[in-house]
């Protein structure tokens, strides 16, 4: 009878780096409605939660070198390349950077506002540093924070869209070494 080694639990598989990168997706895009449709009191959270959980995807996904190193990093050196490029993606990594080893950015909401160029009430401005006006070397038209907020957003939507053959063909190797 042949014993195999017992299998791990699903938190110590390839395929859970993914499982995380999609649960911290899904709590920034949280953050990004919490921005748009709640009232002043969620606003800020809601900015800061896409700033701390949309870098988080990332971290989740880099433990996938754990399992296959030079598949991960054929794949992820480019985005990283990018990202690190990238005026919004510098933008919201230092800002996350900030909120989690306390220099706290110098943050506010609009409480109220008039005029045909006023920002809407619950719009959240970011006093302490200049906002990014580009993206994947096109210029941002509208840098409001709602605006970078789904830029950003959207740039990691794509990012872990373009890692699930990944993920699937190192859970699968890690499976087949397992059976």
């Amino acid at each position: 009878m042949q014993v195999h080694p017992p299998v791990p639990p699903p938190s110590e598989m390839p395929s859970s780096c993914l499982t995380r990168a999609v649960t911290h997706l899904r709590v920034a895009h949280l953050g990004l409605r919490d921005m748009e449709a709640s009232d002043q009191d969620r606003v800020l959270l809601g900015f800061f939660g896409v700033a701390v959980f949309g870098r988080s995807v990332t971290l989740a996904l880099q433990h996938l070198k754990t399992w296959d190193e030079p598949a991960f990093l054929a794949w992820y050196e480019p985005w990283v390349a990018q990202m690190r490029q990238d005026p919004l993606c510098r933008f919201f990594y230092e800002l996350r950077t900030d909120i989690l080893h306390d220099v706290v950015p110098m943050v506010g909401v609009v409480l109220g506002a008039w005029g045909q160029n006023a920002l809407r009430p619950g719009s959240v401005t970011v006093l302490d540093r200049p906002v990014p006006t580009e993206h994947r070397g096109k210029p941002i038209d509208d840098t409001s924070t709602s605006n970078l907020c789904r830029l950003y957003l959207a740039y990691l939507d794509e990012l872990v869209e373009s890692s699930h053959a990944l993920v699937w063909q190192i859970q699968d190797a890690w499976q087949a070494g397992h059976a």
